[in-house]
C-alpha cells in the first residue's frame, strides 16, 4: 500500500512518483545525480516522467557505459557526468574529441571513482633522457604551457624557424610534444638544446619570464581542435616530473595567455589547463 510518493521498490530498482526529481531519489539512496544518470542512460534528467523505472546502483558502482546520442559532443557529456572531456577522451582512447559518432559507447567514471591511471605515462626512453639532465637548483620556477597554432609541425623545423628569426638558440621552448603530424610519433617528447643545456627560455616576451620559466610546446592549433590523448598523456607526465624535479607546484603550471592576458590566446580554447591541474593533483 502507497502512502502519499513513497518509492515503489522492486529488487535495485526504483519506479518514479508524482513530484518526485532525479536530484531527491539520488540523496535517498545516496548516490550522485550524474551516477543515476549515467546507471539509467538518462540525457536530461529534467524529462524524468512518474512511473519510469530506474535502476539503483547496489555496491561500489566505478563506471557504466553510455551510449552518444544524436547532437552530444563529448563535452556536453562530459559537463552532464560531471567529469572532463579530456578525461572522457583519455579513458575512452579517443584521439580525435571533436568527432565523436551517435551510437558510439564511452565509459562514463561515476562520482567518486578515479580515472584508470596509464601504468606508465612517460617512455623509459624518455625517462632516461630526462634523467641524464640535472636541472639548474633554484632556477625554475614555473611552467608555461603553447601550442604551435601549426597543425602540421615537428620541433626541427620550428627550430629552423626560430632560428631564422634571428634567435640565438633557435627552438624557443624546452620540451615540444608531437602530435604525430611530421616525423615524430603522437605524443613523442622532445628536448630542446635548451633543456639540456639549462638555458633561458625564449618563449614569453618577458626576458625575466623566460629565466625562470619552462616552455612546453604542443604541435597543433587548439583554437581548432583539441590536443590527442596522448598529447595529454605525455604532458602530464612531463608536468609530474618537471614539478617533482624542480619543486614547482601545480598552480605555477599555467598557459601562455594566462601569463600574457589580451597578448595572447595561446595554447587556445580547446586545451582545458583545469583539467591538466585536476589530473596532477589526483
Amino acid at each position: 500500500m502507497m502512502i502519499g510518493w513513497a518509492p515503489i521498490l522492486l529488487g535495485t530498482v526504483h519506479v518514479v512518483q508524482k513530484n518526485e526529481t532525479l536530484g531527491g531519489i539520488a540523496q535517498r539512496y545516496g548516490v550522485s545525480v550524474s551516477t543515476l544518470q549515467a546507471y539509467n542512460g538518462i540525457a536530461n534528467p529534467n524529462l524524468l516522467y512518474v512511473g519510469k523505472k530506474l535502476k539503483i546502483p547496489t555496491g561500489q558502482v566505478r563506471e557504466v557505459s553510455y551510449v552518444v546520442k544524436k547532437g552530444e559532443s563529448l563535452g556536453i557529456i562530459a559537463k552532464r557526468f560531471g567529469v572532463s572531456a579530456t578525461d572522457l577522451a583519455l579513458i575512452n582512447q579517443i584521439s580525435r574529441p571533436d568527432l565523436i559518432r551517435v551510437g558510439q559507447k564511452l565509459t562514463i567514471p561515476l562520482s567518486g571513482s578515479r580515472r584508470p591511471v596509464p601504468p606508465k605515462l612517460l617512455d623509459s626512453s624518455t625517462l632516461a633522457k630526462l634523467d641524464s639532465i640535472r636541472p639548474t637548483s633554484g632556477k625554475w620556477k614555473r611552467i608555461i604551457l603553447h601550442h604551435s597554432a601549426t597543425p602540421i609541425d615537428d620541433a626541427v623545423n620550428m627550430h629552423k624557424v626560430h632560428l631564422a628569426r634571428g634567435m640565438k638558440n633557435g627552438l624557443a621552448y624546452h620540451f615540444v610534444i608531437s602530435n604525430g603530424s611530421r616525423k615524430a610519433r603522437d605524443g613523442e617528447i622532445y628536448l630542446s638544446n635548451r633543456w639540456k643545456g639549462q638555458l633561458d627560455g625564449g618563449h614569453v616576451k618577458k626576458h625575466s619570464a623566460n629565466q625562470t620559466s619552462i616552455g612546453i610546446c604542443l604541435i597543433g592549433n587548439f583554437e581548432i581542435r583539441p590536443p590527442t590523448s596522448k598529447q595529454l598523456t605525455a604532458l602530464e607526465g612531463l608536468c609530474e616530473y618537471l614539478m617533482k624535479r624542480c619543486n614547482i607546484r601545480v598552480n605555477d603550471v599555467t598557459t601562455h595567455t594566462l601569463f600574457h592576458p589580451k597578448h595572447t590566446v595561446c595554447p587556445g580554447k580547446h586545451f582545458s589547463l583545469s583539467g591538466l591541474h585536476r589530473r596532477l593533483v589526483d
